[in-house]
């Protein structure tokens, strides 16, 4: 069974887009950043985080030879609330 079908509904509802550098990243990659992200226990940690994927990916795409954007866009703070 693909990984896809494996994830919880709510994680297949987003767009794989939705994640910073998700190109860069296996479905199995994908899902536990989602895990992560989702089982922090505030704001200040889920930023932390997305920081750190970001440094992830920016040093993935470097060694690819990939550009992406400077910043990743800001998370989507109202839906955890």
């Amino acid at each position: 069974m693909p990984m896809h079908y494996q994830m919880p509904m709510h994680y297949r509802l987003l767009e794989p887009e939705m994640i910073y550098g998700y190109h860069l990243m296996s479905p199995g990659e994908r899902v536990g950043y989602m895990q992560r992200l989702h089982s922090a226990r505030s704001f200040e940690e889920r930023d932390r985080l997305r920081l750190e994927h970001h440094r992830i990916m920016q040093d993935r795409a470097r060694r690819r030879g990939v550009i992406l954007p400077d910043m990743p866009p800001p998370g989507p703070r109202g839906r955890w609330q």
